[in-house]
């Protein structure tokens, strides 16, 4: 019998009340069955990968290997330069974690299994999607965002955990797997990226006890830091002078809102994974309640927006009624027009939102 057995899963579990809850040893035992049955594991995430996203892929990944099993990771969209040292070897003793592009002429992925993190649908996916569209009774969903991420026959679904990195070391624990040094630190920048480097709301007691826990074992959070906040290209740097440049406000500043086009793409030489962290420079005026980021995606042809809120508006709720989702004070949604139409449509419905929010608090 392979490691991380079933057996040995339901074994264990000491620790779940401090790190996870009662149900993760029935859910945990239920996925161990499943990966043990599992010849070929595929595990993928959301577009455009951020660092909780690709963090929970290479460190599940990483543990199934360890504990004997095939798997590997494979994504619509390429890994942001800010996450390569997960892939690279730049982590000292770290093994190399097996993560692939869909290519553009694959029209199956042959696997057993497939987990599905971070993603709150299916076609969240992106081009990986269609190719488990007919999939379900072999799909493993792992996610912590509010939405219909109810599409695999298991569905690891906690709106109130920090992160899917936070749900994937809560199954690791569970069934016993060793982690090795990379799915560590893996875990540890989907902790602090999605945290704000532990500082967003979602930071939770059971959320820094596992972070500490993680540097007990060895985890260097600076080799982190460096990598994923720092250490910016020039082109980067211009994109990200574009975007402070490009700063105006609405609803008498209750709202603020920067932007980048196509042409600022080219422009730099970048792409929209160069922009992840420029969503946050709008949260930082003061007077702000409302923070959003427009940037052109698919050649100009649709705009992606990102929404956060540094007040109690619920911004999942603004960005849901675009198609999209997220979180209370972090969300995003994607219009298909240009990014001006784009802007107008959206920063309409966004003042009357803001309208009803403030008439609302006032009520209660």
């Amino acid at each position: 019998m392979r490691r991380g057995s079933s057996q040995e899963c339901a074994g264990h579990g000491a620790r779940l009340p401090a790190l996870g809850q009662r149900s993760d040893r029935r859910l945990a035992l239920r996925i161990a069955r499943m990966v043990e049955a599992a010849g070929k594991i595929i595990i993928s995430g959301h577009e455009r990968p951020d660092g909780d996203c690709i963090g929970s892929e290479v460190a599940l990944c990483a543990v199934l290997r360890q504990a004997g099993f095939d798997a590997e990771v494979v994504n619509s969209d390429p890994t942001p330069p800010r996450y390569a040292f997960l892939l690279d070897g730049a982590i000292p003793g770290g093994q190399a974690v097996p993560v692939r592009v869909l290519g553009d002429k694959e029209t199956t992925l042959a696997a057993d299994l497939f987990f599905a993190l971070d993603a709150t649908n299916l076609p969240r996916l992106g081009r990986v999607a269609p190719l488990l569209r007919h999939s379900a009774e072999r799909i493993i969903v792992l996610d912590h965002h509010e939405g219909d991420s109810d599409f695999g026959a298991i569905n690891w679904v906690e709106p109130h955990a920090a992160a899917t990195a936070e749900l994937v070391w809560r199954l690791v624990s569970c069934c016993g797997w060793e982690a090795p040094r990379i799915a560590l630190y893996a875990l540890h920048t989907g902790l602090v990226t999605d945290t704000g480097q532990f500082s967003y709301r979602n930071t939770s007691p059971r959320v820094l006890r596992m972070a500490a826990e993680l540097l007990e074992r060895g985890v260097e959070p600076e080799r982190i830091w460096r990598n994923v906040y720092l250490n910016k290209s020039r082109r980067e740097l211009a994109l990200e002078a574009r975007a402070r440049a490009s700063l105006r406000t609405a609803a008498g500043g209750r709202i603020a809102h920067i932007a980048l086009s196509h042409r600022d793409f080219l422009a730099t030489g970048t792409g929209p994974q160069d922009a992840e962290e420029l969503a946050n420079i709008p949260r930082s005026l003061a007077g702000a309640e409302l923070s959003l980021f427009f940037y052109a995606v698919n050649g100009g042809q649709q705009t992606k927006i990102s929404l956060r809120s540094v007040s109690p508006i619920d911004v999942a709720a603004l960005a849901r009624q675009f198609g999209g989702g997220g979180h209370k004070q972090a969300a995003a949604c994607r219009l298909d027009m240009g990014l001006a139409a784009a802007k107008r449509v959206f920063l309409a419905e966004a003042k009357r939102f803001i309208g009803r929010e403030r008439k609302e608090t006032a009520v209660s």
